[in-house]
């Protein structure tokens, strides 16, 4: 117990050491001060109540704001851009950019249109220009900087406000102004200089569905039902067109070697009329021609096919449009099946046929030649050619080919074709009169 009592006893005597520091009042020390409470503060303030007088420079900056008379003050928590003192800088950074500049063109197109990725602290002034978007990493809100300065600037992303050292600094970088840019100046001259050649049409041919005057009424909104075919003529000149109602023909008259055959543009003969009762859902009217008639060479080519013996012309040669087999050859026709489409050529020189029927045939493989061969009857030098295309809803039915061939014959001529409209054209064509009681049969 003696060790217990010891213990206590050094507690005692060193509490009451510690008591002489400590005073109560009454004790006879002095009385304690009470700070000044100062002027009252309204409920809810944060702090003291604002000065009752106006209070010049309340931010220490020398009287220099770094703001223009017409911006409103963001506060001391939200710094001024140290640009915005530059009274040359306009408050449009586009409206002197010349017109062909690169600028405004690449901020409208990359940079967001409410100005997300621009941090709130750094909009100070109404209609500052925007920030250069193209540059992510960098935060420094100088408008429209150079290429070059953004390079530089690196990791610089101090927008503190300048002190009054800082003020009038030369070293403060201005923005470039858009005589300082590297977009050269549109004079005029410079931007044809770019442009690629223009392409002459190798060709040019009437818009689709647009027959001759009187010589039937043509298939409107026509497309290309066959895109990808090779057209069917292997390398000489043609010329789509009718070969009833053209030079030659039966309703015409004239001579087929007439050279003004031999002239573009083309002309759409598919739903042409004809005596025999056949058609084609394409077609408005019943009773209509179901090909397209394609003449080749020149005028002096036709001259040498008629001084030639039936069994011996091979001057022009046709060539397989698509890769297929060959399903039928008859008196004066030779039908090539590919997929859901059967291509129809007729009038060839059947004696110097190429192929026969069961012959698998590659796109341009040649076939035969033109010439005029109708089973006896009388027709001029040409090739006619058919689409048939098997429909889910009405079976095998001919559709135009006359888009098909133009986009082939672009092809084969490696340049474009110039379509004709004729709704503002007139055609130097009278409309024909077909004779009462006159049978077409081509």
């Amino acid at each position: 117990m003696k060790p217990t009592r010891l213990l206590l006893l050094a507690s005692t005597a060193l509490m009451l050491a510690a008591c002489d520091f400590v005073r109560f009042p009454g004790d006879g020390g002095p009385s304690p001060e009470t700070p000044d409470t100062g002027p009252a503060v309204p409920p809810g303030a944060p702090g003291p109540p604002p000065p009752s007088a106006p209070v010049d420079d309340p931010y220490g900056t020398g009287g220099d704001t770094g703001t223009d008379d017409g911006d409103v003050d963001a506060g001391p928590d939200i710094p001024t851009d140290p640009v915005t003192d530059d009274p040359a800088e306009p408050d449009d950074g586009s409206d002197d950019l010349p017109d062909d500049t690169d600028a405004a063109t690449d901020t409208d197109a990359d940079a967001p249109a409410d100005d997300a990725d621009t941090p709130a602290a750094d909009d100070t002034t109404d209609g500052e220009p925007d920030a250069d978007t193209n540059n992510p990493d960098d935060t420094d809100t100088v408008p429209d900087t150079d290429i070059d300065t953004d390079l530089d600037a690196g990791d610089d992303t101090d927008t503190n406000p300048p002190s009054d050292d800082d003020a009038g600094s030369d070293d403060t970088q201005a923005p470039d102004t858009p005589g300082d840019t590297d977009t050269p100046a549109n004079d005029g001259g410079d931007d044809t200089a770019s442009l690629p050649d223009p392409v002459e049409p190798t060709f040019s041919y009437f818009e689709a569905g647009a027959l001759l005057p009187g010589s039937g009424q043509g298939a409107p909104d026509q497309i290309a039902y066959a895109p990808d075919i090779v057209f069917p003529i292997a390398d000489a000149p043609a010329y789509l067109q009718s070969q009833v109602f053209s030079f030659g023909g039966g309703v015409a008259g004239g001579d087929q070697c007439d050279a003004r055959n031999y002239t573009y543009p083309w002309r759409d003969n598919f739903c042409e009329v004809r005596s025999a009762n056949r058609t084609s859902p394409y077609c408005p009217l019943p009773k209509v021609h179901q090909g397209q008639d394609i003449r080749v060479g020149t005028a002096a080519d036709c001259n040498t096919l008629r001084r030639t013996s039936a069994a011996d012309r091979a001057l022009h040669k046709v060539v397989a449009v698509e890769d297929g087999i060959i399903s039928h050859v008859g008196t004066y026709s030779v039908n090539l099946r590919a997929g859901g489409r059967i291509y129809k050529y007729m009038h060839m020189n059947m004696s110097k046929l190429e192929v026969k029927a069961g012959d698998p045939v590659t796109a341009g493989q040649h076939i035969g030649y033109v010439s005029n061969d109708f089973g006896g009857t009388p027709t001029t030098f040409h090739l006619h050619f058919e689409i048939t295309q098997n429909d889910a809803n009405s079976g095998w039915i001919h559709v135009p080919p006359y888009l098909s061939l133009a986009e082939a014959y672009e092809r084969r001529e490696g340049g474009p074709g110039e379509v004709i409209e004729t709704g503002g054209v007139e055609v130097a064509t009278a409309p024909f009169i077909i004779p009462e009681g006159m049978e077409i049969i081509e």
